[in-house]
C-alpha cells in the first residue's frame, strides 16, 4: 500500500534516538533530604482534555504544567482535529497553544471544545507517540467522524496488542485497515459509527486493559441511542475506567453499570468551567524506590487524596512492609520490613519499582499483573531482566512475580536496556544512582515526570 510506504518514510520524524541513547549514571552519594514534587496525573489530564474538547463551552485547567510527552500527545491530537487551546502564563497573560510542552511558566490552559459535531478532519496523520491511553480516546473518538482519519505512534505504540479496540469499532460499523501488521498501528479509520443500523450493543474484552472501555465512556456524549456494553474477561485496571465513569456521570452522564455491563443513554458534557488536576500517586512508587536503595529522606509533595489515587493508595498502605516510614508527607527508610503478597490488579504501573522495592526490603509475591506484558514492555519479563542487570533476582508467576528480599543491586559493566518502557527506565536510574551504570533509554522519563532526573543527579 503506497500510504504504508510513506508513513514508513515519515516515521524518520519518530524519535527512536530517545530508546537507543544511553545515560551514564554516576553514584548519588548525598543524604540530604530531597523534596519530590509529584507530576500531574496523566489518567486525570488526558480525560479532562478529552472531555473538555468535547463540551460546547471554554474551560481553564489548572495543575497542568509539566505533564509529560504523553499529555502533550493528546493535546496535540486534539488541536488537529480543530480544538482551539490557550496558554496562560504566571502574569495571567493569554497566548495560543501549539505542540510545544506545557511548562513551569504555565499557570492554566484553556480549552475551547467544538461539542458533538465541532471537529474537523486533521491535514496530517495523528501521532498518539508512546501514549496508550491518547491512542484508545482518539481511535473511538475518530470512530464518530464522517471523515478518513489516520492514526500512528513511536515504536513502541506500534508493538501493543491493541486487538479489542479494533474489534469493538468493526463491530459497531467502522472501517478499520491497517498499513502493516494486523490490528497494529499505523491504522486508517473511517467513521461513522452505527452508520447502518448496528445493533447498538458491544461485547468488549476487557482481560487486558480498561482503556478501550474508558474511549468508549468518555465519547459516548454523541450517541444518539442507547448504547450497552457487555464486558468479557475479568476486568483489569477498574480503578481507571471507573475514573472515567465517574468524570462522565459526575458530569452530565446517567451511565448505569449492572453486573458486567453498561447502558449508555445519550447525554450532554457539563463542566465546571474551572478544573484542577491532582497529582500522580503512581509517582510515588519512585520516590520510595529512591528511600529503599538510596537510603536518602524525601518529602513527597502534592501526594493527593485517596479517592483520587486510582489503586494506588496501595503504596501508602504497604510502606511499612517495604521497610519504609512514611509520616505525613515524610518518608524515610527503616530497618526492617516484611515478606507480603501484593495484588496490583488495580494498580498495574507499579511493578517495576514495587518489584524492587521487595527485593530491596524482605521480599514478596506480585499477583494479579499479566495485564502487565501489553504495557510498553512485556512488564513481567523487563522487570525480571532489569533485576538480572544488576545481579538481583526474581521468578516470574502465570499472572505474577516472586521476589527474595535482602538482596542489593550489584555493579554493572554491560549496558542495561529499558526496553523502551519509561517506568522501567526511571527504576534503572535509581538502582544506578547506588552502584552506577549505563542505562538506555535516554529522556524516556519525560513521558511522565519532566523533573525527574533533575531530583536525583
Amino acid at each position: 500500500m503506497s500510504s504504508g510506504e510513506r508513513l514508513d518514510q515519515a516515521d524518520s520524524s519518530i524519535d527512536s534516538s530517545t530508546r537507543l541513547n544511553s545515560l551514564h549514571v554516576k553514584q548519588f552519594s548525598s543524604k540530604e533530604i530531597i523534596s519530590w514534587n509529584l507530576p500531574p496525573s496523566k489518567s486525570h489530564a488526558i480525560r479532562t482534555l478529552f472531555l473538555a474538547s468535547q463540551s460546547q463551552d471554554s474551560i481553564e485547567i489548572f495543575g497542568i504544567n509539566n505533564s509529560g510527552h504523553d499529555v502533550n500527545s493528546m493535546k496535540n491530537c486534539l488541536i488537529q482535529l480543530g480544538v482551539k487551546m490557550e496558554k496562560v502564563d504566571l502574569n495571567g497573560n493569554k497566548f495560543p497553544l501549539g505542540n510545544e510542552l506545557i511548562g513551569d511558566d504555565i499557570s492554566s490552559v484553556i480549552i475551547h471544545g467544538v461539542g458533538i459535531h465541532g471537529f474537523k478532519k486533521p491535514d496530517e496523520k495523528l501521532d498518539v507517540g508512546n501514549s496508550g491511553t491518547t491512542l484508545r480516546l482518539i481511535s473511538i473518538l475518530c470512530s464518530r467522524f464522517d471523515f478518513e482519519v489516520i492514526i500512528d505512534g513511536d515504536l513502541s505504540m506500534r508493538g501493543r496488542d491493541t486487538k479489542s479496540l479494533w474489534d469493538s469499532m468493526t463491530s459497531s460499523g467502522v472501517d478499520v485497515s491497517f498499513f502493516q501488521d494486523e490490528f497494529r498501528l499505523p491504522v486508517k479509520i473511517h467513521g461513522p459509527w452505527f452508520k447502518e443500523g448496528q445493533n447498538k450493543s458491544l461485547l468488549l474484552d476487557v482481560s487486558k486493559s480498561s482503556q478501550p472501555l474508558s474511549a468508549w465512556i468518555l465519547s459516548s456524549s454523541a450517541l444518539e441511542e442507547e448504547l450497552e456494553i457487555q464486558f468479557s474477561g475479568v476486568s483489569v485496571s477498574n480503578r481507571h475506567w471507573k475514573l472515567s465513569l465517574e468524570m462522565c456521570n459526575s458530569n452530565g452522564a446517567g451511565i448505569v453499570l449492572q453486573e458486567n455491563r453498561l447502558k449508555i443513554k445519550p447525554w450532554s458534557i457539563s463542566l465546571n468551567s474551572k478544573l484542577e488536576i491532582p497529582k500522580d500517586a503512581s509517582m510515588a512508587s519512585f520516590a520510595m524506590l529512591a528511600v529503599s536503595c538510596l537510603d536518602v529522606p524525601v518529602k513527597i509533595i502534592g501526594w493527593p487524596e485517596r479517592e483520587e489515587c486510582i489503586g494506588h493508595e496501595i503504596l501508602f498502605d504497604i510502606s511499612e512492609s517495604l521497610g519504609i516510614n512514611w509520616n505525613k508527607s515524610n518518608l524515610k527508610k527503616l530497618s526492617v520490613g516484611r515478606s507480603i503478597e501484593v495484588d496490583i490488579t488495580n494498580c498495574n504501573d507499579i511493578i517495576t519499582p514495587l518489584s524492587l522495592m521487595l527485593a530491596l526490603a524482605s521480599g514478596g509475591k506480585i499477583t494479579g499483573a499479566l495485564h502487565t506484558t501489553f504495557k510498553e514492555s512485556n512488564r513481567l519479563n523487563s522487570t525480571k531482566q532489569l533485576l538480572e542487570s544488576f545481579g538481583m533476582k526474581c521468578d516470574l508467576l502465570e499472572d505474577g512475580v516472586l521476589i527474595p528480599g535482602n538482596q542489593l543491586p550489584k555493579t554493572t559493566e554491560k549496558l542495561v536496556h529499558t526496553f523502551g518502557d519509561h517506568r522501567v527506565f526511571m527504576s534503572a536510574y535509581i538502582l544506578a544512582c547506588r552502584v552506577g551504570a549505563n542505562i538506555d533509554g535516554h529522556g524516556l522519563h519525560k513521558i511522565a515526570d519532566e523533573k525527574f532526573i533533575e531530583r536525583i543527579s
